[in-house]
């Protein structure tokens, strides 16, 4: 296993270090005691298991994780610390670690176990590990400001690429390069409407929607969901907190629907080649 352990502590350090070659056999060790260093070292020689302290003295480390994965590096992430929370736990999993161990008790003596559990996870993809972007078509600068500030510090793992109107949006998409996994479109934008850019992206795209709105009506609901939009959330108290579930079922179910496809297609194909036994009802 090749292990690149990120922390600012030398005692910590040299500790884990001694604990990890007894339980792993040719451990091959590399440490970095800051964000700059670990992101140099990682993108130089990629490890195959990160192991990462939350609290840096530069910052959080939350930082690499996400560098990590906005690469979409195949490394496997464990998480630990001196002191948690469970809000800060439940971001560094969302992000796409594969595990998160408080530095308590006899942690060093299960630690070996663990990064080996992680690498086996991250290998049979047991858990999402990808940065979702989601391009957000929004003209308001005040709730561009306030979902950006929210996804920052409770779902860093959802990325936003933000436009003003329907066709900024179109042609980013369209521009070598770009991709987005969900859109989340206001109802009520400038010149192409909400519901306008939701028929183009369903017909040209293929891509997962969500339609938000600060006063829209029963009528835009109903002709959002039939256009194929995933969900349509109000803007009203609260609604903030519900997006980043939203977008990730959004995300889930398009893969979802996209497998049961797939699959539909391999049986129908299956089904087009035996050939009808003697007797057999058509």
């Amino acid at each position: 296993m090749k292990l690149l352990y990120v922390e600012d502590n030398p005692f910590d350090r040299d500790l884990t270090r001694r604990a990890l070659l007894k339980q792993l056999p040719g451990l091959e060790w590399d440490a970095a005691p800051s964000i700059r260093e670990a992101i140099a070292h990682i993108d130089a020689r990629p490890p195959e298991v990160l192991l990462l302290d939350m609290w840096l003295q530069d910052g959080c480390g939350l930082d690499v994780l996400l560098h990590v994965r906005r690469r979409g590096l195949d490394i496997a992430v464990v998480a630990v610390a001196g002191a948690g929370d469970e809000a800060s736990v439940i971001r560094f999993l969302k992000a796409g670690a594969q595990d998160y161990l408080p530095k308590h008790g006899d942690y060093l003596a299960q630690l070996g176990a663990r990064l080996l559990e992680a690498q086996r996870r991250f290998r049979a993809n047991l858990r999402p590990h990808s940065v979702l972007t989601v391009l957000y078509v929004e003209s308001s600068p005040d709730d561009i400001a306030l979902t950006r500030h929210h996804f920052e510090r409770r779902a860093p793992h959802l990325e936003l690429v933000t436009m003003p109107d329907g066709p900024a949006a179109l042609a980013w998409l369209e521009a070598p390069g770009n991709r987005a996994d969900v859109a989340l479109l206001d109802l009520r934008l400038p010149g192409m409407s909400g519901l306008e850019l939701l028929s183009e992206l369903q017909a040209h795209h293929a891509l997962p929607c969500l339609v938000i709105t600060g006063r829209g009506d029963e009528a835009d609901a109903a002709q959002a969901m039939h256009l194929g939009a995933t969900d349509y959330l109000i803007k009203e108290h609260g609604y903030i907190v519900a997006l980043p579930h939203a977008i990730e079922h959004a995300y889930v179910l398009a893969a979802y629907m996209a497998l049961r496809q797939r699959s539909d297609a391999v049986v129908d194909t299956v089904a087009a080649r035996v050939p009808d036994r003697p007797g057999s009802a058509r």
